[in-house]
């Protein structure tokens, strides 16, 4: 069972699409607990490929604005439940994030973190270039990337957490 581990919507359980890889609870936790002392003032947070909404909606909890950016319809259809359940506000967008990233760059949005758990098929690299590419973070905000412990990106701050790690670059 996925739930929402801190802030306004703690407890609350997710439901999760057959599609998704919910983040493990272990590495959220220790995500949140990072960026809660980074952040205290929080700001706009990017889920992309948010799958159940574990992370964005985990954002959301903790007081940031937050973004989920997935394709799956189960998947927007089971993250538009997510969110009535938590009693929480976000944004949604039914898009690939291949396509979400240069309109989002053309409208110039911007975020204090962007937060990326691509399917492990793709080339998670050429995926998280795209993104750190995008230039959707402003000054001092973090782009993340979530994946297996044996990938190693020659960039970033690493961070294991079991079977996974987190790629943290600074903007």
């Amino acid at each position: 069972m996925v739930r929402i581990l801190g802030g306004k919507a703690k407890g609350v359980p997710l439901k999760v699409p057959a599609s998704a890889r919910p983040s493990p609870v272990r590495l959220r936790k220790a995500l949140f607990d990072y960026l809660r002392l980074r952040y205290p003032k929080r700001g706009r947070f990017l889920d992309l490929y948010a799958g159940s909404g574990a992370v964005g909606l985990e954002a959301a909890s903790e007081g940031f604005e937050a973004t989920l950016v997935e394709k799956d319809q189960e998947a927007v259809a089971l993250l538009k439940e997510n969110l009535r359940r938590t009693g929480l506000r976000a944004r949604i967008v039914p898009l690939p994030v291949e396509v979400f990233l240069p309109e989002a760059k053309a409208r110039g949005e911007r975020y204090t973190v962007a937060f990326m758990a691509p399917p492990y098929p793709l080339d998670l690299v050429q995926a998280f270039q795209a993104l750190l590419e995008s230039g959707l973070v402003e000054k001092g905000g973090l782009y993340i990337l979530q994946h297996p412990k044996d990938l190693h990106l020659p960039f970033g701050e690493r961070r294991v957490y079991g079977e996974n790690a987190l790629t943290l670059v600074e903007a």
